[in-house]
């Protein structure tokens, strides 16, 4: 219980949070698109070998458009959730800590599935970091809205925004499943998954409206 309560401490600013971990999503993004590699051709000036090789890497653009939006959905809510915030301590430091580090490791699950598209693990796997991913941004934002929640936003929150969130990971789960039926399937749900969050609630916009009129 002491070493809880030390995780509870602290009032820390945060501005340099937000910066260190815009700075991570910004790294995430850029290592996305480097395994997007310019095809190598026998005959330089052959259009359909060109045709042909550019067709052989959609797997790879796919998995990095998906990934790519689902990286900016994280970013966009994760904006807001600070936003909500009064300040940071060093249990909410932590938990970003481990969030920032599930989004670094994206871009490996995205290149496995690019360079293996037809393999069903991949594909699943691809899947289950995700699932992770949303679940340990759902476990910040629980935190922040117990523990570090400005007093003047907490009444404008939708008490059932936790369990709504749920039916992101579940998703992502239910796509890694699909992988080991039919692949095509479970791309299908990866990428309409991240469009049930790709703004903030409503609330949240309500919430940001009131934070302005207090200041």
């Amino acid at each position: 219980m002491r070493l809880f309560h030390r995780f509870t401490q602290g009032e820390l600013r945060l501005t340099r949070i937000e910066a260190f971990s815009d700075g991570i999503f910004a790294v995430a993004v850029t290592l996305l698109v480097l395994d997007l590699k310019v095809p190598e051709l026998h005959d330089r000036a052959d259009v359909h070998e060109l045709a042909q090789a550019l067709l052989d890497q959609l797997p790879r653009f796919l998995s990095w458009l998906i990934s790519f939006i689902i990286v900016c959905k994280f970013w966009l809510n994760h904006h807001h959730l600070l936003g909500l915030a009064r300040h940071a301590d060093y249990g909410f430091v932590w938990l970003n800590s481990i969030f920032l580090m599930g989004q670094s490791f994206i871009p490996f699950p995205t290149a496995l599935v690019g360079a293996y598209h037809g393999n069903a693990l991949a594909v699943s796997f691809f899947g289950c970091v995700f699932a992770l991913n949303t679940l340990m941004f759902m476990a910040l934002q629980a935190y922040v809205m117990r523990r570090l929640i400005k007093p003047e936003l907490a009444a404008l929150q939708d008490p059932h925004a936790l369990r709504k969130a749920f039916l992101g990971p579940l998703s992502y789960l239910n796509g890694a499943a699909a992988a080991w039926i039919y692949i095509p399937a479970a791309f299908i749900i990866y990428a309409l998954t991240p469009l049930l969050y790709i703004t903030p609630p409503q609330g949240r916009e309500k919430a940001r409206s009131a934070s302005r009129a207090v200041k």
